[in-house]
């Protein structure tokens, strides 16, 4: 929009339509510098062209890091270091570019630097940074973060409080992750997403299953992902039925050919001791992977049909196929016993 502005004559409209841009938060690519300094030019502002000095070397910072084929940040650091001055847009975009590339540490050395400067961070910068500390598995840091990110009234914002959400998560820190959840002010399903998958994966699946019915009530869209959380949270319980009452819900959505779904659906039937069904769903899934077959061979190994995981077992590897670690520990505890020989040909 910006670059037709500036094509069609309408410098002004094009510069203060950028300034919001840049309010935003948002990083210019080239196009849009090379519009904006045309503007600047046809209105003889040369201070506002100035200006964008800082906004060549963010997009050449953001440049750096996207291009580069080896993770490494050196590049776009050096034109980092060598900016004569820094605002939110450049450290945001060194921040990200660092915890895109593996660097958590140093983003959050970044994020130090830009507090003495007296940077004020945006969402985005805190979004990256409390995703930094959940890699790094530091919610006291993340703490201290979701602190500034409150008194500047950004904690309730999408994209901090989700980044808030999975860090507490990633910790364990359940009763902190729901609090900002509880505090978001639109709960979309990526919020949901992660949440319920946090309650799934530390154990607490019947806070996951409530607030996966909380989804339906309040009218908020799922997804494979949310489906494949709570599977497994009805899984660990041995929740048949709750399990039965998703999946007749999955089919009416159209999630019934996803691959994830269908791992999740016969992880949880084999759990909760349903063979038969979960038999259906793997017969049929167009592709099976080697997590697909391994579930249905743990599932007959683990409810006494040793001779049908070992035909099963065959069948995969018949297909092609590669089995894991897992599948052989599974097949070799139902060779032990039915006192059988692999189908590879080794003994158990």
């Amino acid at each position: 929009m910006i670059t037709r502005l500036s094509q069609f004559g309408n410098p002004r409209d094009a510069i203060v339509l950028f300034e919001e841009m840049l309010s935003a938060g948002f990083i210019p690519d080239s196009f849009t510098l090379s519009s904006i300094l045309s503007s600047c030019a046809e209105l003889g502002c040369l201070s506002l062209g100035l200006q964008m000095d800082v906004c060549v070397g963010c997009s050449m910072v953001n440049m750096y890091f996207k291009c580069s084929t080896d993770g490494s940040m050196d590049y776009s650091r050096r034109v980092f270091d060598r900016m004569l001055d820094h605002n939110v847009m450049s450290w945001t975009a060194a921040i990200t570019g660092y915890v895109q590339t593996g660097g958590d540490r140093e983003a959050i050395d970044l994020y130090c630097r830009m507090i003495e400067t007296r940077v004020k961070p945006n969402y985005f910068t805190f979004s990256s940074l409390l995703k930094a500390c959940r890699n790094l598995r530091r919610p006291d840091i993340g703490e201290q973060i979701h602190t500034h990110a409150v008194k500047l009234g950004l904690a309730a914002v999408n994209c901090v409080a989700n980044s808030l959400i999975s860090m507490y998560a990633k910790s364990s820190r359940m009763e902190d992750s729901r609090k900002a959840f509880e505090l978001l002010f639109e709960k979309d399903y990526i919020s949901y997403n992660i949440i319920v998958n946090g309650y799934a994966k530390n154990m607490d699946s019947s806070r996951a299953i409530e607030l996966f019915n909380q989804t339906e009530e309040s009218g908020v869209g799922v997804d494979a992902f949310t489906f494949a959380s709570i599977l497994s949270a009805a899984a660990s319980i041995g929740a048949g039925s709750k399990g039965e009452e998703i999946h007749a819900r999955l089919l009416k959505l159209g999630f019934h050919s996803n691959h994830s779904v269908c791992n999740a659906l016969i992880s949880m039937y084999s759990k909760c001791g349903n063979i038969e069904a979960a038999l259906q769903v793997i017969n049929k899934m167009e592709a099976r992977n080697t997590f697909s077959w391994t579930s249905m061979i743990t599932g007959f190994a683990k409810h006494g049909f040793a001779k049908r995981a070992l035909d099963l077992f065959g069948q995969m590897l018949g297909s092609g196929v590669k089995p894991n670690e897992v599948t052989y520990i599974v097949v070799l505890s139902a060779c032990s016993h039915v006192g059988l020989k692999m189908p590879d040909g080794s003994t158990s």
